[in-house]
């Protein structure tokens, strides 16, 4: 029994020293005001806690009822975190349908007038997309957000007429501050009440953005994910659990 406590002890120290490591590490890469960042600095600090016993003490002075209930609350946060997750990826590889009305391009962060990583590789899908369908046009959704010279719609804007595509096929939305505006707003700018329209976003955050345009309005709707890879990913995946669960309990998906 004893050796088993010490096993588990040692895994606890092990995720502890890996959740500080991996704080650090996309601190480093995309600097510490990444949004939801210290959810990993807080899960290595209580996982490095854990591990050395510091925890046992507190845990063993609570009645039996609040260590049942704190166990059975753990299950389902854990069942639920596996279940969104396991949606995020469904979503992932998305490749959409061929000639939409519209696809609806999700903004993201610009730095200065230029694209971020997430954003240039969201043109990038849409360039692709666009010259493959020619008859689609192009809605660039996204307001000017902090540090951002230009609001994202312009941005994108420039980025695909610099691809060589035609301004004639660009419709831009640049009031959104959230994927729930993104949605909303660029639906009040297709005019045909039948148009099949694809949402543009990185893979990660498909799920949610497709889940939340299917709620936002009855058009026929489905997702078009551009890549994104590297060491930031398992984060937004993380994230994308809390902003989930958000977006449900506020009914907008």
């Amino acid at each position: 029994m004893k050796g088993a406590s010490s096993v588990k002890e040692k895994i606890l120290l092990a995720l502890g020293i890996i959740s500080l490591l991996y704080y650090i590490a996309c601190g480093i890469v995309g600097g510490f005001k990444i949004s939801a960042l210290w959810v990993w600095l807080i899960a290595g600090v209580g996982f490095g806690a854990a591990g050395l016993g510091w925890l046992d003490g507190f845990w063993a002075l609570l009645p039996g009822f609040l260590r049942a209930a704190a166990a059975v609350a753990a299950f389902l946060f854990l069942a639920a975190f596996v279940l969104v997750e396991g949606k995020v990826l469904s979503r992932m590889s998305a490749a959409g349908e061929a000639d939409l009305d519209y696809i609806v391009v999700l903004g993201a962060a610009v730095k200065g007038t230029k694209p971020g990583q997430a954003l240039r590789l969201r043109l990038e899908r849409a360039h692709r997309y666009l010259e493959e369908n020619p008859g689609t046009v192009a809605i660039l959704s996204g307001g000017r957000g902090p540090g951002e010279e230009i609001s994202e719609a312009d941005c994108m804007e420039r980025e695909l007429v610099r691809m060589g595509i035609s301004p004639d096929r660009i419709v831009k939305e640049d009031r959104s501050a959230s994927t729930v505006e993104n949605i909303r707003y660029s639906y009040g700018l297709i005019p045909e009440p039948s148009a099949r329209v694809g949402i543009l976003t990185n893979n990660f955050h498909l799920y949610r953005a497709t889940a939340i345009a299917g709620k936002q309005g009855d058009y026929a709707v489905c997702g078009i994910a551009a890549p994104y890879t590297g060491i930031l990913l398992p984060h937004y995946m993380v994230r994308e659990f809390m902003t989930v669960v958000v977006d449900k309990l506020r009914g907008s998906m």
